[in-house]
């Protein structure tokens, strides 16, 4: 264990010069804000050098500096190896609510302790009764003020989200009384139209009331009032007080990989590019969609197939492609979801005096932004650099007069897994072989078994082969020996 503790008291001297490097970015403090567009470029190449998240980049400059401005007794203690990394990160968090002169009472209090003698039970027990008492006279913020409502999908990627609602405990409980006022009603309302029906084989869903899956007319039972909140919560109009609110530019995109719609794979499918669903669920979507749209790519790269436009209006065709090659913003960090919201940006700027000089409207010069990191782009605050033969992105950011590299990414261009392509890449092949001994076999020529005596008649002991489903099928098509499927000159 002697090494093990040379090495943690490495790493916190270590760690305290990482958290004194980053408290350097922080350009705001409570006496003046500074420059707000600074601050978010510095968190940008925070998170460069952090390889994390911008908004966790952005709370390690604010930890880190109250960390050197309003903890430095103990934050000299962690870089000696007195005191752990874990427990010093501990009090940071504990100490966020404080104001700056609590949070220092805070620090001279911990660094006369016998951080040697103390165990981690005991230090953070002494810990929380110091926070309770310096932090007695906090004023916490108001419930109004924690007004928010957020969606977040299910850490088991089961197919499920949950929409969080958080306010005041009165609004939010008579929020809950109505939804579930309604919700009884309606199912009285459904008890009352099953007892004047009759058998249930004489419901449909149109004599039910509310029966809006259909499950009442099926099964001869009301909704559950589980199933009716959700209902009724889902199809609320909402009210704005008279303002209208358009429709959507964009619509709730499903993507599912051709090879799972076929039911030869059980790859997920996608909403919106960033939540994947079951493969079950992504079929039965597609089966009650009343519209496909196609987003017409190369079957090999997924490269728009179209021509670039010589105009400055991106075309429907290429904001559905940007959508599904950048769901989140494109600034390395960023998770920000711009597939209903964001902007798509020209990343070599399009010269409206001379559209054919560059800056071209085309997938491989454009992607999707954030507002906010648009309008840094915009002001000349960040700056993407694509190389058009290898699609790889070089990010710079530009704060008080100096460039600095943030990274470089490379774009996303593969809209099918490597064995979803190699999958469907066989199954054309198959498809092209078939397709040629139907011509074949129109011309009165021999097939391509036959002509090499490998038919299914063959008395040499030749295998037989069929339908994909029949007996003596393989559960895959076979793979010619010549390929005829050429990636290089695709049959498009």
């Amino acid at each position: 264990m002697v090494r093990v503790q040379e090495r943690r008291r490495l790493a916190g001297t270590l760690y305290a010069e990482e958290v004194r490097d980053l408290a350097l970015l922080w350009t705001v403090d409570d006496d003046h804000p500074g420059e707000a567009d600074e601050l978010a470029v510095n968190c940008l190449i925070a998170a460069a050098g952090l390889r994390s998240k911008v908004g966790r980049a952005e709370g390690k400059l604010r930890d880190a500096v109250q960390a050197t401005r309003d903890l430095p007794l103990c934050l000299d203690l962690v870089a000696g190896g007195v005191l752990p990394v874990e427990w010093f990160e501990w009090l940071i968090r504990s100490t966020r609510r404080l104001e700056p002169e609590q949070r220092r009472q805070v620090d001279d209090r911990v660094a006369e302790w016998d951080l040697a003698g103390i165990d981690v039970n005991r230090f953070y027990r002494e810990l929380r009764m110091l926070i309770a008492w310096f932090g007695a006279g906090l004023q916490q913020e108001h419930p109004t003020q924690q007004r928010n409502v957020e969606v977040f999908t299910s850490p088991d990627m089961d197919g499920t989200a949950c929409l969080q609602v958080t306010g005041p405990v009165p609004e939010i409980t008579a929020l809950g009384h109505r939804l579930d006022a309604a919700a009884r009603a309606v199912q009285t309302t459904q008890r009352q139209a099953l007892a004047e029906a009759g058998p249930a084989s004489s419901l449909s869903p149109v004599s039910v009331p509310f029966d809006v899956f259909g499950t009442v007319a099926e099964t001869g039972r009301p909704m559950s009032l589980a199933a009716l909140r959700y209902a009724i919560l889902t199809r609320t109009a909402f009210g704005t007080d008279g303002i209208e609110v358009p429709e959507s530019g964009f619509r709730i995109n499903v993507t599912v990989p051709v090879m799972t719609l076929l039911g030869q794979s059980e790859a997920p499918g996608e909403v919106d590019g960033t939540h994947p669903i079951p493969p079950a669920m992504a079929r039965d979507l597609v089966v009650n969609a009343p519209v496909f749209h196609r987003v017409l790519t190369d079957p090999v790269d997924g490269s728009f197939l179209p021509r670039a436009a010589k105009t400055y209006q991106v075309s429907r065709s290429m904001q559905e492609l940007l959508r599904q090659i950048d769901p989140i913003c494109a600034v390395p960090g960023c998770s920000t979801i711009v597939t209903t919201s964001g902007e798509t940006d020209h990343i070599e700027e399009f010269d409206h005096a001379h559209p054919d000089r560059g800056g071209a409207t085309s997938p491989e010069n454009l992607h999707r932004l954030c507002y906010s990191h648009h309008r840094l782009k915009t002001l000349g605050l960040i700056d993407p650099i694509r190389d058009p033969n290898t699609g790889v992105t070089t990010w710079t950011a530009r704060t008080r007069g100096r460039s600095r590299p943030l990274t470089e990414t490379t774009r996303n261009t593969d809209l099918v897994t490597r064995e979803l392509g190699d999958h469907l890449r066989v199954v054309w092949n198959s498809y092209l072989e078939r397709e040629e001994d139907a011509h074949r076999r129109a011309r009165g020529e021999a097939s391509r078994d036959e002509a090499s005596g490998s038919g299914a008649g063959n008395d040499e002991g030749g295998s037989v082969t069929g339908e994909p489903g029949s007996d003596g099928a393989s559960a895959d098509p076979p793979s010619p020996a010549a390929p005829l499927y050429d990636p290089e000159h695709p049959p498009y």
